[in-house]
């Protein structure tokens, strides 16, 4: 790898030609962008002083044609040789020699410098051989795309007195970029993942896209592989503005933000055996695919592309956890997803995603329901990976028994944290993050049960959870605590939380039963006040909250948590 700051007119002259690897996604720059670049140029000109417009990443072409492919910095070199085009036009006909290296490749008939991706390709090719149509627009109306781009250059450059001099100035004599130079033999995910602490965006996804359909060109013909692009990608990740923001949603692993796209294709390299667990990581995750795709036929790679597509579209299906979402306890994918979403665990995905797409509905609820109580209850998280590889691996050849086979799984590695002596340590000890989403669950479950609650619609998880007896209990609860040791052993038992649709003052927090129940006058918030929630509406007649409320109430919610989650499946006896 090599980086060196550099001009535009340096970048362009280095290579008989640039290209935008052909599948590439098409132009997205809006007017925001526009406009700030013109603004920092045209103030960089003024005061000439440098401006640096960031990297452009270029990967040297393995083949005998002097060419390189743009492979990061395509929206911004784009916008820039678009900008350059809007004042190449103003020029006169003796000044516009000097920047036609810049813009037409040597020895053609007017082909563009820059070979623009299949999307964008006839719409730029048109705007730099000046045949396009303008839509005389006026500056408010420009919004997006690569016309409107031109049409908002052609009228801001008309604020530039000296428009050469200007245009010497951004193309020659300022180093406005650090140009990045990969030779074919290097791995654009590594370089990726070096700069990401710089705030690029790291995105194995494009790379995997461009490496697939490049063997594809390599092994049959453009027109073949445009055809199978049109069939199981562009139709699966990009066919409109939605589906693309959907791909490009960004979740967090780890400490790095992975984009959903990144996460299928980790989750389908795990499905079909390409991902070892115990050498890869996700920043091995392009080259993984590259080193899989290399060899394979044609034959072979369209099949790997009909069965992508299929697992994309059933990763599509899956819940995704928002705070909009109304939850209801009936809706079993769910709320295994929200207990995930909660616990921090994603781990399961890739068996999640394999068992719903390979399994009746009513065998993929049941074994859901196993992986529901193994996020739950299983506090040791490490070889969740491997563990999970493991079995998709057993199950590739033979799905009888599934249920029964994850269950003798879970039970060899983890059985140890479904014992009840386990669980209810963990119940009178317990996180608040723990215990909110536990009383959340229990609340629904037990809303489904009553008669009363029948025509519910669901909840949104937007509670937040109340200590009842309250952690700083000194002043108004030491008649019912003896001391430190005492107070933490029942102020931390779930019996002692409930959820509150607001969270309480700190008066209020810490104030005696009869106020924090009743309000006296005193209070604008109080427990009464919102008991809309059966898990509260039980507390409306307790005239003294003490010890042995909490321990009574404790045991309810415990012997509701064994209602909903049977963890006994687990157990080698019935306890």
């Amino acid at each position: 790898m090599e980086a060196i700051a550099s001009s535009f007119k340096r970048i362009v002259s280095d290579e008989n030609f640039l290209e935008v690897p052909f599948f590439q996604r098409k132009y997205v720059w809006k007017k925001e962008q526009w406009e700030q670049l013109f603004d920092d140029l045209k103030a960089s000109a003024l005061s000439r002083k440098e401006h640096f417009l960031g990297s452009v990443i270029l990967k040297r072409n393995s083949g005998n044609r002097n060419f390189a492919n743009i492979i990061d910095g395509q929206q911004r070199i784009t916008t820039f040789s678009i900008l350059i085009k809007a004042a190449y036009d103003e020029l006169k006909d003796e000044q516009k020699k000097h920047f036609d290296p810049l813009l037409i490749e040597d020895y053609t008939d007017n082909d563009p410098k820059i070979k623009h991706c299949r999307v964008d390709r006839k719409i730029y090719t048109q705007i730099i051989q000046g045949v396009y149509s303008s839509g005389q627009k006026n500056e408010k109306n420009l919004k997006e795309g690569l016309l409107d781009c031109l049409e908002y250059f052609k009228i801001r450059i008309k604020e530039i007195d000296d428009v050469f001099d200007f245009l010497k100035f951004i193309t020659d004599k300022s180093k406005l970029f650090v140009k990045v130079n990969l030779e074919s033999t290097e791995d654009e995910q590594k370089i990726f993942d070096s700069i990401n602490s710089t705030g690029m965006p790291l995105n194995a996804t494009d790379i995997i896209k461009n490496a697939l359909f490049d063997r594809m060109i390599k092994i049959s013909d453009e027109e073949y592989a445009l055809d199978l692009y049109d069939k199981y990608w562009r139709n699966i990740f990009e066919h409109d503005d939605k589906c693309l923001q959907f791909w490009d949603s960004q979740i967090t692993t780890g400490r790095i933000k992975r984009s959903q796209s990144e996460i299928f294709l980790h989750a389908f390299a795990l499905i079909i055996g390409i991902f070892d667990t115990d050498k890869h990581s996700l920043s091995d995750l392009s080259s993984v695919f590259k080193t899989y795709i290399q060899n394979k036929s044609r034959e072979e790679l369209e099949y790997f592309l009909v069965l992508l597509a299929k697992y994309a579209q059933t990763y599509q299906k899956l819940p995704q956890i928002t705070q909009n979402i109304l939850f209801d306890f009936d809706e079993y994918e769910n709320r295994f997803f929200h207990l995930g979403y909660c616990f921090g665990i994603n781990s399961f995905l890739p068996l999640v995603l394999f068992l719903k797409q390979n399994l009746e509905e009513d065998e993929y609820k049941k074994a859901l329901y196993l992986l529901e109580m193994t996020v739950l209850c299983v506090s040791e998280t490490k070889n969740y990976n491997k563990f999970v590889a493991d079995i998709i691996s057993n199950l590739q050849n033979n799905l009888k028994n599934t249920y029964i086979y994850i269950r003798e799984q879970i039970k060899k590695y983890y059985v140890k944290f479904f014992e009840h002596s386990q669980i209810e340590e963990w119940l009178n000890n317990i996180k608040n993050n723990d215990s909110k989403v536990i009383l959340f669950w229990i609340e629904l479950y037990r809303q489904r049960e009553a008669k009363d609650y029948k025509d519910k619609t669901g909840l949104c998880y937007i509670y937040t959870l109340e200590h009842l007896a309250p952690q700083k209990w000194q002043e108004n609860w030491s008649n019912i605590f003896e001391n430190e040791e005492e107070a933490d052993k029942f102020i931390y038992k779930i019996g002692n939380m409930t959820l509150l649709k607001g969270k309480f003052n700190t008066a209020l927090q810490n104030a005696a039963w009869t106020d924090k129940l009743n309000g006296n006058n005193k209070y604008k918030h109080y427990i009464k006040k919102y008991a809309d929630l059966i898990i509260n509406k039980e507390l409306l007649n307790i005239e003294q909250w003490n010890k042995a409320t909490i321990e009574k109430r404790s045991k309810e919610l415990a012997d509701d948590f064994y209602k909903i989650w049977d963890v006994n499946i687990f157990l080698k006896e019935k306890q």
